[in-house]
């Protein structure tokens, strides 16, 4: 069960906030909501669950765990619509997940894609085309986004704030910045799309890191080096001397941010959601059970028999499948199906923290861009977006996105009883970009936890041998030795399908 509470700043609990101390001053009374979205306390409702009878029994040909991307994408690749998907959150995305406010949705984890190149997997850009989602462009080579009111204009994709000042790019513009694409232009159309696709010529280079890549060619200095590692924290959740130079050549190569003017940045203001609701309007609503936690699975007479939860109704169910995809985060087999955990161990997981701060038409604020990046000492913070550069007739809903070292799982589970101190630290970061305080144009707050946000690609893991199906069960999902990207996620789930209907 999602413990999601909707906080309302007031009468005793502000007594209790205006008490503590920010930044060595009395925290501010808030005058505004905020909502914290979390399931932390999911797992321990297992302990609940397993004493509870079983009322009743389903029988499928497929159980998916986990209405994510890599799920959903699954779920269309079936060949037949006897499956069930169980997802633990009250609502579909996963880290493509959105909330909505008065009635219009806004990301609250992956939030924009990039025009497709033709040399990309078949497989993912045929469910893309069918989907309705995009078209080849024979005149580009591209394959363009239907929707070309998503598009972001290119003087308005992106602002950088480093350090206090204003900046063109976030990679300085230096001979060392030009001596860096010269590296890889070499590179360039080798590392594709799903990143499986990647030649094995290059696997070495899943076994030095990014930073001992670039220190070998280059002569690197802190300042470059900073603004690689926010570039990987942002897409990767780790720095340069954390991820293998295979993941971080694959940022710079596979998708030409600064090569090719023909590459459009795709953005609605429900982020990647856009893509979970397509996928999710094409399968029958009743194959789709959220508020469910799958919370055991074994084999029993060529059949598995999976225990899981209706966290809604706290009842127990049973459900009988010929065959499994299990797309939801490997960390949690342990619990559910511990002999597969073994393969999936080395798995590190970042934790991110996204916050929706929705404000007041009254205010303006000039220069603002749909991506506004933020380079500072506290390098978990990553910028924010504003929502009026992707739809001008909404609210403007500034979200910021912070991602945190992989060992700090707990600390962001504590947030949610801390969380003030974070929304008004936002809110400063937010005043000082734009050199305006808009803590008085707040009108609510939503805070999402993602304690186990994306994988890492640290060293080895993008080439790591794994068996990803096994006796009828198949693995899904960019967690499987994937980028935590979402044609990654969509191939995975493709090929999961694709095993399954095979055994």
């Amino acid at each position: 069960m999602d413990r999601r509470q909707f906080l309302y700043l007031s009468g005793g609990l502000i007594t209790i906030v205006a008490c503590k101390k920010w930044n060595g001053k009395i925290v501010p009374k808030l005058n505004f909501p905020i909502r914290i979205d979390s399931n932390s306390a999911t797992g321990h409702l297992v302990k609940s669950a397993i004493q509870l009878p079983i009322t009743s029994t389903v029988l499928t040909e497929t159980l998916i765990v986990g209405g994510g991307i890599s799920g959903l994408a699954a779920a269309c690749s079936l060949p037949s619509n006897d499956f069930i998907v169980c997802e633990l959150n009250s609502s579909l995305g996963g880290t493509s997940s959105a909330i909505s406010i008065n009635n219009t949705r806004y990301s609250q984890g992956a939030h924009y894609e990039h025009t497709y190149l033709h040399n990309y997997g078949k497989e993912g850009l045929e469910l893309l085309k069918k989907l309705d989602i995009i078209q080849f462009n024979s005149h580009t080579n591209l394959w363009d986004f239907i929707d070309q009111q998503h598009l972001i204009a290119p003087d308005q994709e992106e602002a950088c704030y480093v350090h206090g000042e204003m900046k063109a790019s976030i990679l300085p513009n230096s001979d060392l910045r030009k001596n860096f694409f010269s590296l890889l232009q070499d590179l360039k159309g080798e590392f594709l799309l799903p990143s499986t696709l990647i030649s094995s010529k290059f696997h070495d280079l899943d076994h030095i890191t990014f930073y001992d890549y670039l220190n070998k060619y280059l002569p690197i200095d802190s300042t470059f080096i900073n603004a690689i590692d926010y570039q990987m924290l942002d897409d990767y959740g780790g720095t340069s001397k954390q991820i293998s130079a295979l993941a971080g050549i694959h940022y710079y190569t596979c998708r030409p941010y600064y090569t090719n003017k023909n590459i459009a940045l795709f953005s609605p203001t429900e982020g990647n959601y856009y893509f979970i609701k397509k996928m999710a309007d094409r399968l029958p609503s009743d194959n789709i059970q959220c508020d469910h936690l799958v919370f055991g699975m074994k084999k029993e007479t060529n059949k598995w028999h999976i225990d899981v939860l209706d966290t809604k109704n706290m009842l127990r169910k049973k459900i009988i499948a010929n065959t499994v995809i299990y797309g939801g985060q490997k960390h949690a087999l342990q619990y559910i199906h511990p002999s597969s955990h073994l393969q999936f161990k080395d798995v590190s997981y970042t934790p991110w923290v996204i916050i929706n701060v929705v404000l007041t038409d009254a205010i303006t604020l000039p220069g603002s861009k749909w991506q506004n990046d933020f380079i500072s000492p506290d390098m978990t913070f990553l910028g924010f977006t504003d929502s009026k550069i992707q739809n001008q007739d909404h609210e403007r809903v500034l979200t910021a996105y912070y991602c945190f070292p992989d060992m700090h799982h707990y600390s962001v589970q504590n947030i949610e009883t801390s969380y003030d101190i974070i929304v008004l630290e936002t809110i400063q970061k937010m005043s000082t970009y734009y050199k305006k305080d808009i803590s008085n144009a707040v009108k609510e707050v939503y805070v999402k936890l993602l304690g186990h946000a994306m994988p890492i690609p640290k060293l080895g893991y993008l080439t790591k041998s794994r068996n990803l199906l096994t006796d009828g069960l198949a693995f899904a999902g960019a967690d499987t030795g994937r980028l935590p990207l979402l044609f990654d996620a969509i191939d995975s789930g493709i090929q999961a399908a694709k095993m399954v209907s095979n055994t």
